[in-house]
């Protein structure tokens, strides 16, 4: 069902109750993150620099830090869902602008491509975001 990914599960819960769906969404957001950096072309040279597990690492906080925009929209108190430059800033504070700004355009194109997904997916993460769901342990079981 699931592939492999060195973006870790866990990374997303702490708690039993932290097992809700929109925690799984963000997972989901840092795995189409991962992709699509592993995929561009344009950032062949941050991939060698960091290396799989520190890009595993900053796609995953990177969309852990889009939780409370994304929260605020949910909630109306937003029209849209921010991506800042800031959480990229913050993770990597030695980069220059121009890998800020790719690694944030690259972000964009995950979050668009993941809710045009959401439209066909049952499970309705957005729609029912403090849900608890069943997951992350199937995704255990699967062995992820």
């Amino acid at each position: 069902m699931f592939n492999f990914t060195p973006i870790k599960i866990e990374w997303f819960y702490r708690l039993e109750g932290d097992r809700t769906k929109i925690n799984w969404f963000l997972w989901e957001i840092a795995l189409e993150y991962y992709d699509r950096i592993r995929d561009s072309q344009e950032l062949a040279h941050y991939r060698e620099q960091y290396g799989e597990e520190q890009v595993a690492q900053f796609c995953a906080y990177y969309a852990r830090r889009m939780k409370k925009s994304l929260l605020d929209c949910l909630r109306g108190r937003r029209k849209h869902v921010m991506a800042y430059e800031e959480y990229i800033s913050d993770f990597y504070p030695s980069h220059g602008g121009k890998l800020n700004g790719l690694l944030n355009d690259v972000a964009k194109e995950a979050w668009d491509s993941m809710v045009s997904g959401c439209r066909l997916c049952p499970q309705r993460c957005l729609a029912d975001y403090m849900s608890k769901t069943t997951l992350f342990e199937e995704f255990e079981r699967e062995g992820g």
